[in-house]
């Protein structure tokens, strides 16, 4: 809960408990609710107001009107004991009841359901993103009837930013009115559970310019589950950002929850038209990764061109020949993927990778990048599993196989800072969030930083520092 939120509670508190007692209420009790007004103002106008706070609008709405009708009563002149009437001992027992229970939704809802907190970034740089639409000519699209469509992604792009360029503030989420509820329901939740998300405190700047040091930067790619989204997992990527990586995410459309294109149009996951054996060729899981993989490889295709290009924010800025991925879940098979058909793979991470759909040929050779896997102690499934323990065994390069205790896949994104409730919904481990994602931050930043930019091995090498982590070298 927000700063001026608990305050805009607890200083309803002392008004509303007074009502229950049969002494009056003190001169700073009575006229208490009045200090709520700019409260309220300053909740408004900084932190911004949200539906989970509607029950702590509510009591302060009825503590001001009962200041104000109490200091018209004519009572209130004539009474040495204001806002105290004699009351039915059933009626004070029974305000008591719905007071406590009043008093906990609005303290529970804000609680329960809070505005998302980042981990604060350990980098020097200022982050900066920009979105922009791409079409591939040269790709046909799989996933729809018309021959016509060419395949065609959103994609979104962070980079260490100019540091004086402060406004306007990025999004967590784009077009957060449609994606809000798609969101949710890719859960089962209400629709409107997520409204709030936006109000995330973000320290990056739309469209800002790169900071001006004329140095290039190294490319990381991020690649999504399925049915997940490009910002999903934010925190990592502004880490990564600050600390002097362009970093790419698309929406590999069809395959996430939504994409929302610049001209409207909305597309959202239908697993009926992504995995569909009936097709000619099927639609299957190892279809999805290639076209991902693909996805990735246009991309890379297009940040050469803006490297080349005058003008271009990106215009020599980019080191092409360092280049990173990695993703979560299919995003993971996708990175393994990815590696394996492009030389211009430098190293990959993969973050409780779905394994199953990488292509055969994996298991046949090996990944001559360097490769991470991070995990949850189930790794998805016995199957799943003991595929991916066949790729890291087979690595010719450097391997690092990391589980984290008590995480579930979705630990392995932002999901966990949403709620204090994951994991009794079984969206997350019992593991605590903040630890989980902090751990996380540092063997990914450190395994980039090794074989992206030639640091000194450090944490890589050494003993795992954290009793919920386990690490496995190659």
């Amino acid at each position: 809960m927000r700063l001026f939120e608990l305050l805009l509670i607890l200083i309803n508190v002392p008004f509303f408990a007074w009502g229950f007692s049969s002494k009056p209420r003190p001169n700073w009790v009575r006229w208490l609710p009045l200090t709520a007004v700019p409260l309220l103002i300053l909740h408004l106008f900084i932190e911004g107001g949200r539906w989970q706070m509607f029950p702590a609008y509510g009591l302060t709405g009825l503590a001001l009107l009962m200041v104000i009708w109490f200091s018209q009563s004519k009572q209130l002149a004539k009474s040495k004991r204001p806002f105290a009437k004699p009351k039915p001992k059933i009626m004070t027992i029974l305000g008591l009841f719905l007071g406590i229970i009043f008093f906990t939704i609005a303290i529970g809802l804000p609680t329960l359901l809070p505005v998302p907190q980042l981990i604060p970034t350990t980098g020097s740089y200022s982050i900066g993103t920009t979105t922009v639409h791409l079409v591939d000519d040269s790709r046909p699209e799989i996933y729809t009837e018309d021959s016509a469509d060419n395949r065609e992604i959103m994609v979104q792009i962070w980079y260490p930013a100019d540091p004086s360029v402060t406004k306007p503030k990025a999004d967590y989420i784009e077009g957060l009115d449609v994606a809000g509820s798609v969101i949710a329901e890719q859960f089962d939740l209400p629709s409107f559970l997520f409204n709030h998300v936006n109000l995330t405190k973000l320290d990056i700047v739309q469209d800002a310019p790169l900071v001006a040091d004329g140095q290039s930067f190294p490319i990381i790619f991020f690649s999504h589950g399925l049915t997940g989204l490009r910002m999903q997992n934010t925190g990592m990527v502004r880490e990564l950002a600050s600390h002097g990586y362009v970093v790419v995410a698309a929406d590999h459309t069809y395959g996430n929850a939504l994409s929302v294109f610049p001209d409207g149009r909305v597309i959202l996951y239908d697993p009926a038209i992504v995995f569909d054996d009936d097709s000619t060729p099927p639609k299957t899981g190892n279809t999805l990764v290639g076209v991902w993989a693909n996805d990735v490889g246009y991309i890379l295709d297009q940040l050469a061109e803006w490297h080349g290009e005058v003008g271009n924010r990106f215009n020599g800025r980019l080191d092409l020949t360092q280049v990173g991925i990695f993703g979560h879940s299919t995003g993971g098979g996708t990175a393994v993927e990815f590696c394996m058909q492009d030389g211009r793979c430098t190293a990959g991470i993969g973050l409780d990778s779905w394994i199953e759909p990488v292509s055969d040929s994996i298991y046949e050779t090996s990944l001559s990048q360097p490769f991470m896997f991070i995990n949850s102690p189930a790794w998805l499934n016995d199957d799943n599993s003991q595929l991916g323990r066949i790729i890291f065994d087979n690595l010719s390069n450097d391997g690092y196989l990391l589980t984290l205790a008590n995480t579930r896949h979705f630990d392995f994104t932002d999901l966990p800072l949403f709620s204090p409730l994951t994991p009794q919904l079984g969206l997350s481990g019992d593991i605590d969030s903040t630890t989980s994602l902090t751990i996380q931050n540092e063997y990914i930043l450190a395994f980039f930083d090794v074989y992206l930019k030639g640091a000194d091995e450090g944490v890589l090498k050494r003993p795992s520092a954290y009793p919920e982590l386990q690490i496995e070298r190659r």
